[in-house]
């Protein structure tokens, strides 16, 4: 007998490489999905990074200030203020907590 294998009348087409990672891919695009996701999301992911660079650089950024606990710092301007000022120097007005009267709301 013949050790010989005959040829196969039609040829097994090659995979077709995937254009991002270079390996086989499976899908008839050529691409496989995972590399066309990544590839679409890298747009978006610089235009990402780009917005928050430039909010970063809008907004502005205040040195941190030790305070008493007497004090607090406004958001809006940084400057400490005492725990019972309502409005700052700036126009932020601060939120009041409102407590119900020691004599209400206790056990009966």
């Amino acid at each position: 007998m013949s050790e010989k294998k005959p040829l196969p009348l039609l040829r097994a087409r090659s995979p077709s490489r995937c254009p991002v990672c270079g390996q086989g891919s499976y899908s008839r695009a050529g691409i496989h999905p995972q590399c066309a996701a990544r590839q679409a999301d890298e747009k978006r992911k610089v235009r990402l990074k780009q917005e928050a660079l430039t909010a970063a650089e809008e907004t502005p950024t205040f040195p941190a200030v030790a305070s008493a606990p007497w004090q607090r710092s406004c958001p809006k301007c940084r400057a400490l203020q005492h725990v019972r000022t309502k409005v700052c120097s700036c126009g932020h007005t601060f939120a009041v907590q409102v407590r119900p009267p020691a004599g209400e709301g206790g056990c009966a």
